[in-house]
């Protein structure tokens, strides 16, 4: 409830990004729906190292059958009504296996949803497979908070801007964490007197 309240505070147009099926999905996402704020779906997806335990079935994985992953998937967005668009949570396995993410992505293309790569390997498949696939895509540029400190998100967020006005636009991902929300909104002032204009992820693509 207090992240719930700086995704309240936070003005600009940001991203939530919600696992499915957890304690407060539900009510993260009623939250962010009522600030305004456009909803991705963040999806877990198989990693090639991970130690930490999920329940049966919550990972997609490489080893699933086409049918099976096209019914977890519609099974969890089902219950998401307020997503716009998919990213991945882990998936350094899924996102090289072009099966899986091929399945993943023409159910995208049948509901209107864009995939962002959260670039968590460099094989990644997903920006061909998604062009080929026909579904508005794109990648993450920076993620501002590997390190959890201040300073150290407030780099983040130059970086950020260098690229922005080096490329035209760039794209971060951040945890959902009470220091990180609290520096973007302490910093949003900031980044404004940089000339850097915040939007939702489907406008970022048509961009």
């Amino acid at each position: 409830t207090k992240n719930c309240q700086y995704l309240k505070d936070i003005k600009s147009q940001i991203t939530a990004s919600i696992l499915p099926d957890l304690p407060y999905s539900a009510e993260v996402m009623q939250c962010a729906h009522e600030a305004g704020q456009e909803i991705m779906l963040h999806l877990p997806m198989e990693a090639h190292d991970n130690s930490d335990k999920y329940p049966e079935d919550y990972l997609l994985k490489t080893s699933m059958s086409p049918i099976k992953v096209d019914h977890l998937l519609a099974k969890i967005l089902d219950k998401m009504p307020y997503v716009d668009g998919v990213n991945n949570h882990m998936g350094s396995k899924a996102t090289e296996d072009k099966r899986l993410m091929g399945t993943v992505f023409k159910q995208l293309k049948y509901r209107g949803l864009f995939f962002v790569d959260s670039r968590v390997t460099n094989k990644s498949v997903c920006a061909p497979l998604a062009k080929q696939t026909g579904i508005p895509f794109t990648s993450r540029d920076i993620f501002l908070d590997n390190v959890n400190e201040r300073k150290a998100i407030e780099n983040q967020l130059a970086a950020l801007v260098r690229l922005a006005k080096k490329r035209g636009k760039a794209l971060a991902i951040g945890h959902d964490r009470s220091l990180t929300l609290q520096v973007i909104a302490d910093r949003i002032p900031w980044l404004t007197e940089q000339g850097i204009e915040f939007v939702p992820v489907r406008e970022y693509i048509r961009q």
